[in-house]
């Protein structure tokens, strides 16, 4: 075959001896090779390499012990695939992969070929990270409120529409506030509420303030709807374009928006679509569900009309709801959501994979999500579990501090801050990490978050026991104190009796419950276990001056239990069986007029001869039938009175999962339900029902019941807000200030823990300087500390990226290199960064001409992180090492031949980009590293 030469081989000839891949090679394949190193033989092993040409490069037998372990790792990627491979065999191949991944990058390192240069990572003459941190920016698009064109009448400006806007200075005393009423009864008579000439009218009551903000009209394209007709995909509906208002505000003024007719509202997190699996007859709908929170007017009764109506893109619109937002597919459960102080809603999440932008570290990490009252994300915050974890509880403080708990499996890194002050009065602080994947890896142990009220994590705790346990409830004391409720399976660390004369406990069997304490700074304080022989969880708890109030399920019995704060601790001071629930649950418990409230679902005809829940106590609405939702009332000191009341709201059928929280005394319950509910009509297979219901009466004050997708809904969970419906609901604006920017920390805007690191390595010296991310880094602070590392050797920018700032890594001078290389297993910050492992040199730009001592370099694109712990992404990890084998064929091309390529593999990959964390479930992440790594093609 007659190959042009371009250059000289770097060798002098363009003879080489046989390699590896060549077909007249005797060298072992994929699938002996795999099962050489299953039975203990290296990946590595360059003295088994025979070249059959006297006198060759030292550099081809290098090449071809670097392909064939390549090789190796493709044979056992292709015993994964096989079919039926046991669990055990599957680790043993885990391990055994791992073992090769090791060899060759410690290969990579000690080696020095002498025609060539080898780079485990992708070769770029500039890094540019793929994961950005938002950036202030005065802009705020509503929710769509028209579909037509921009000169149509809209049907939510029609009517009673006024509101008023607030101007405030970021100081105060720069300069006087400014209110503005904005009353569309005053625009020119006969004049259409268009988009345009409304957003007209608003900025000439701006203008005539002298403010700044301006309001201009938002337009999304209409997307046309398809179908295959005859074979061919045709249009079949041109669609509408929509329209929403946008604020296009100022950093020197602060907006907010009030209405003069405000009302509470409830909000519901759901799931619609074949919730439970069982419509065999359409496997399509298997496994298609979809999340969505709206937003219930909560004060609509007899004598208060609903100001709601159907928006833009709503489905399944039923009066008296006022809003609806799609929730993202990678959110797989919601476990609970909370109203904040300011309108906002909090909903808790457990998450599959890419959520608002951030990727996740493990299989699943626990997501929380702030919306404003229209809707919007205002932000997203991830826990950063590296292996996984799950969101259960959620509480906000009066001055809206968020704490979330749940459980956590494998590493979760944790930050502490210690302050000292020297002799001299000069105070200073140093960080410390803890690493710990817990009592075992393998179980779950508790965790809780706290937040600021800006969405900043403060502090993170993990404890645990040597068996499971997890956090189920969570509430903040008058103090700023966190308390966590759960259960465990084995004794809580330094757990206690909790008296006033405290003794250790140990475990009473099956699950026990616990109660665990927290100062405001994340201080561990105490933990009180208690329980029976059978199952017991903390199930809710709250907390009213100086007592803390428990609500637990003890083996099926509801409990009470008050603990004095006082002290500092939890000190137990009474407790109260309320009955039996009979397989039942609680979800929610609240103080009010001296009361305890307590909510959940009950089965009163099912508890094994036990007293019922509430036994003797006064029956306000008498039980439906099964499972039905309950909501009652006790005395704080839990004395047993003639006051004590229970009520039960459902159908003839059961309703087992029901939701229930409280507002000032009236419940509000959520379920969902195939049986009859009084003063409903049944519309799909399984609807969801809504009411609010006096406890003390049992009178339902309003009640609704809908469906949705596949005639199927599913009320994950509840939560109540203050004076947060509005006509802005119907103008998609929120109520409250409008947040122009969110936290430029690193660890808010990505994955990223405090803890996590990478480092920076010299390629010509092998120095390595580790990147240590800390809890208060932006991503400018952390340029900083890249460009410290590198000697000053590249320029280390933030630049903007769409609404987002990101890094952007290049050398400073024509000889400059560094390598990229990723942190410790379980640390790596790389990832969640968007950064790629591999070499910044301008060598790799195909500009860049190389002098005569230069040496070709090629980066294998082979990332560290690869595993093959998932079996949803064998292939395209078969895929990634087939294309660092390619590569490795470029290289030999190359001191064969000179300067040539093969089918491309010898130009440099995109520059940037992300590879992605491959202990991930992320099929997706996978593809996209494939894309890059192969040019794109």
């Amino acid at each position: 075959m007659n190959i042009p030469v371009k250059n000289a081989s770097p060798t002098g000839t363009t003879k080489a001896p046989t390699a590896p891949w060549d077909a007249k090679s005797n060298a072992d394949g994929s699938s002996d090779l795999a099962k050489k190193a299953l039975l203990g033989a290296k990946f590595i092993r360059e003295s088994n390499i025979s070249l059959d040409l006297p006198g060759a490069s030292q550099d081809y037998k290098k090449l071809f012990t670097l392909y064939q372990a390549l090789n190796t790792l493709q044979g056992i990627v292709e015993r994964a695939q096989e079919k039926n491979v046991s669990a055990t065999s599957m680790r043993t191949l885990e391990r055994v992969f791992a073992k090769g991944m090791n060899e060759i990058q410690g290969y990579l390192d000690k080696t020095t070929l002498e025609h060539v240069g080898l780079v485990q990572g992708q070769l770029t003459e500039r890094l540019k990270s793929t994961t950005g941190v938002p950036r202030a920016n005065p802009t705020y698009v509503g929710k769509p409120v028209h579909q037509g064109t921009a000169t149509d009448s809209v049907k939510a400006f029609e009517g009673d529409v006024k509101f008023t806007i607030r101007i405030d200075p970021p100081k105060a005393g720069i300069y006087e506030p400014k209110v503005i009423e904005v009353n569309l009864a005053d625009m020119e008579p006969g004049l259409t509420r268009s988009m345009g000439n409304v957003t007209a009218f608003i900025n000439e009551k701006l203008g005539a303030e002298g403010v700044s903000t301006r309001f201009s009209v938002e337009r999304t394209p209409a997307v046309p709807k398809k179908a295959m007709v005859n074979g061919k995909e045709v249009i079949i509906d041109k669609g509408k374009d929509s329209f929403a208002l946008k604020v296009n505000g100022s950093t020197t003024e602060i907006l907010s928006f009030s209405a003069e007719k405000m009302s509470d509202s409830v909000y519901v997190v759901q799931t619609s679509g074949d919730t439970d699996n069982d419509n065999k007859n359409k496997p399509e709908t298997l496994n298609d569900l979809s999340r969505q929170i709206l937003k219930f007017q909560a004060d609509i009764s007899d004598t208060q009309a609903s100001v709601t109506r159907s928006g833009v893109g709503d489905s399944y619109w039923v009066e008296g709801r006022s809003t609806q937002s799609s929730l993202e597919d990678s959110i797989k459960a919601v476990h609970q959501t909370v109203s904040g102080p300011d309108g906002s809603v909090y909903v808790l999440a457990n998450v599959d994979g890419e959520i608002d932008g951030q990727g996740i570290k493990g299989a699943q990490d626990v997501a929380l999500i702030k919306y404003d009252s229209a809707g919007n994300v205002v932000y997203t915050r991830t826990l950063g579990a590296v292996d996984t974890a799950s969101g259960y509880a959620m509480a906000i403080s009066d001055d809206g501090r968020v704490a979330i708990t749940g459980s956590v499996k494998g590493q979760l890194t944790t930050e502490t801050t210690y302050s000292f002050t020297t002799d001299s009065g000069a105070v200073y602080s140093q960080n410390s990490y803890n690493y710990s994947k817990g009592y075992d890896k393998s179980i779950t142990d508790s965790f809780v978050t706290v937040f600021d009220a800006s969405g900043v994590e403060e502090w993170t705790q993990r404890r645990g026991s040597i068996g499971q346990d997890e956090g189920l409830s969570v509430a903040f004391g008058e103090d700023g104190s966190v308390y966590v409720g759960g259960r465990a399976q084995g004794v809580m660390t330094g757990a206690t009796d909790g008296t006033d004369a405290p003794a250790a406990v140990g475990s009473q069997g099956g699950w026990d419950a616990y109660v665990m304490s927290y100062g405001a700074d994340g201080t561990y304080q105490a933990t009180t276990q208690f329980g029976t022989t059978g199952t017991d969880a903390v199930s809710a708890m709250t907390v009213e001056g100086s007592n803390l109030y428990v609500a637990s399920n003890e083996n099926g019995q509801a409990v009470l239990h008050r603990y004095d704060l006082s002290s500092g601790q939890p000190v137990l001071t009474d407790s109260r069986n309320l009955g039996h629930l009979g397989g039942g649950s609680i979800s929610s418990i609240s103080i009010h007029d001296n009361k305890v409230y307590l909510g959940g679902s009950a089965d009163i005809t099912s508890t094994g001869g036990q007293p019922a829940l509430m036994s003797g106590a006064a029956v306000s609405s008498a039980h439906k039938g099964g499972f039905d939702a309950f909501a009652l009332s006790v005395s704080t000191d839990f004395a047993q009175t003639a006051h004590d009341t229970v009520a039960y709201y459902g159908s003839d059928k059961s309703e087992r999962d029901a939701k229930v929280t409280f507002s000032e005394g009236q419940a509000w319950i959520a379920f969902q339900t195939t049986g009859e509910v009084a003063g409903t009509t049944k519309l799909g297979e399984k609807d969801a029902v809504l009411a609010r219901m006096d406890v003390a009466t049992g009178q339902v004050g309003w009640q609704t019941r809908y469906t949705g997708k596949d005639g199927e809904v599913n009320p994950n969970a509840i939560a109540v807000s203050k004076n947060s419906t509005s006509v802005l609901d119907q103008l998609g604006l929120p109520g409250g200030t409008l947040l122009y920017k969110d936290s430029t920390t690193v660890t808010s805007g990505t994955s990223a823990r405090a803890g996590d690191e990478f480092f920076i390595r010299d390629p010509k010296t092998g120095v390595k300087k580790k990147i240590t991310i800390d809890g208060k880094d932006t991503l400018e602070s952390l340029a900083t500390k890249i460009t410290r590392a590198t000697g000053h050797k590249m320029s280390v920018k933030v630049t903007r990226s769409g609404g987002e700032s990101v890094l952007t890594i290049t050398p400073k001078y024509k000889n400059a290199e560094i390598e990229i290389v990723r942190g410790a297993d379980g640390r790596d910050a790389l990832d969640s960064l968007g950064l790629s492992e591999g070499l910044v040199t301008n060598k790799a730009s195909p500009a860049t001409k190389l002098g005569k001592n230069d040496m070709k370099l090629f980066g294998l694109s082979l990332d560290s992180g690869l595993s093959i712990g998932n079996i949803d992404t064998l292939a395209d990890t078969k895929d990634l090492i087939a294309a660092a084998m390619r590569n490795v064929r470029s290289a030999y091309r190359h001191v064969r031949y000179g300067d040539q390529s093969e089918d491309g593999a010898n130009t440099p990959g995109k520059t940037g980009g992300q590879v992605p964390a491959y202990l991930t479930s992320q099929l997706s992440n996978y593809q996209a590293a494939l894309s890059r790594l192969t040019g794109g093609g």
